[in-house]
């Protein structure tokens, strides 16, 4: 099917690509941070890739982990109850321990 396209675009006087050939990105070195890497992804599911060639470094995320939008969750006084959470969460009663 390859051949039948190309032998038709050569003779047409035409080729067909999805891109420009001359678009590349060059990096000469892994990230160190965050903002330094490469994000890739679709809007559903993201990474960020960190360029390292012997240990490959990758930050992923995905839409469903996200569980709603922003909230302030700033509490001065919530050191007062993290011992109670920490062992609720434990003894695996997970609604308790969020409530």
């Amino acid at each position: 099917m390859k051949t039948i396209i190309f032998l038709i675009s050569s003779l047409v006087g035409f080729s067909l690509y999805a891109q420009p050939q001359d678009v590349s990105l060059v990096f000469h070195k892994p990230a160190k941070h965050f903002t330094e890497s490469l994000p890739i992804g679709n809007g559903r599911l993201g990474a960020m890739l960190f360029g390292k060639t012997d240990i490959d470094r990758i930050v992923l995320n995905e839409i469903s982990l996200w569980s709603g939008g922003t909230q302030d969750a700033d509490d001065p006084n919530a050191h007062i109850h993290l011992k109670t959470i920490q062992q609720l969460l434990l003894d695996g009663k997970n609604l308790e321990a969020q409530a």
